[in-house]
This record gives C-alpha cells, structure tokens and sequence, in this order.
C-alpha cells in the first residue's frame, strides 16, 4: 500500500473524500511517512488496496502491516552444490566456545568514548554470552565448519572454552571425596 500511496502521488491527482484525518505530503516525497496527521482530514490515492481502519471515531491509514523488515536468513541449498550456506553477519558478529555458547561484544563500545566514564568502557570491553533462543538461532545459521572447535596460537578465550561446573558440559570425571 505504501509504494501504491507513492506511485500514485506521482501518477495520479488525489481526490479528496469525506472529512479529512490524514494529508499525502507533496512537497516531501523521499520521507519514510508520507502521511501528515491533521484532524478530520483524510487523502485517497486511487489504490484499491489501501487500509483504512477507524480509530477514535477518526479514519486513518494503516501503513504498519505492509512495512519491510530487513532479514538475515540462511540459504538452505546453493546454486552450485546443493548445500545450505552460512550467514556471514553471524559470524563476523559472534563467537561459538567449544562447550557451545556463543559470545557477542556490547553494543556501542567503539561510540563516543569521551563521554564515558572509565568503568563504563571497562564494561564495554567485556562480552556477555547469548541467550538461549538465540544461541539455537545461530546454530542454524552456521554450518558443521563453524561448530567445530578450532584452536589458534595464544587464543584469549582459551579459559572460556570449558565448562566443567555444569553436567551438561563436563568433559572430565567428577571427583568424588
């Protein structure tokens, strides 16, 4: 309905029906909301799909279902092979451990550091682990390569990459006293 309202604000001269609730702006075609909120005032473009919905007693338009979410999905067979392909973003921005969690780095800790304080930017530095609806989403998004431990020279995650105290991811025995 959206790029309906936009080729035909370019295309077709809009009739003005019933009391007026919400104006096409001309002047500002590029801007992400084209509807200019005045009351009783309402703009129809000629596109017969348009939403119109009633609230308060007022006709607006309902531009909220036909909006494009961006989606970082997983190719499920590539054209060449046949196989799935992993999400590069996924893992330029996350880090699995052997034991698999997977780590991020906290947002914003490369932004305007001369207003933080330095405890601020010691937490910063830090990584938090994902939870675990998005661990299993990553999971999916990587292929067996990326699961698999890798080790690399002075690796500074070499402490993180165990977890004995948990049962689910011990490697070694218990010790019993």
């Amino acid at each position: 309905m959206f790029r309906c309202a936009l080729t035909a604000i370019r295309t077709i001269r809009p009739i003005v029906i019933q009391n007026h609730v919400a104006r096409i702006i001309y002047d500002q075609p590029r801007s992400f909301s084209a509807l200019n909120t005045r009351i009783n005032s309402i703009v129809y473009t000629g596109c017969t799909n348009s939403n119109i919905s009633l609230v308060n007693n007022k006709q607006v338009l309902d531009v909220s279902n036909n909006l494009i979410v961006p989606t970082r999905s997983v190719t499920k067979f590539s054209l060449k092979k046949g196989k799935r392909k992993t999400v590069k973003a996924a893992v330029k921005r996350f880090f699995r451990l052997h034991w698999g969690a997977w780590i991020r780095t906290k947002i914003g800790r490369h932004k305007k550091l001369w207003r933080k304080s330095q405890a601020q930017k010691r937490r910063l530095r830090q990584h938090v682990f994902v939870n675990s609806t998005q661990s299993v989403l990553l999971d999916k998004m990587v292929t067996k390569y990326w699961k698999r431990p890798k080790y690399y020279v002075d690796d500074p995650y070499e402490p993180y990459h165990t977890r004995e105290e948990f049962h689910l991811t011990r490697k070694k025995p218990r010790e019993t006293y």
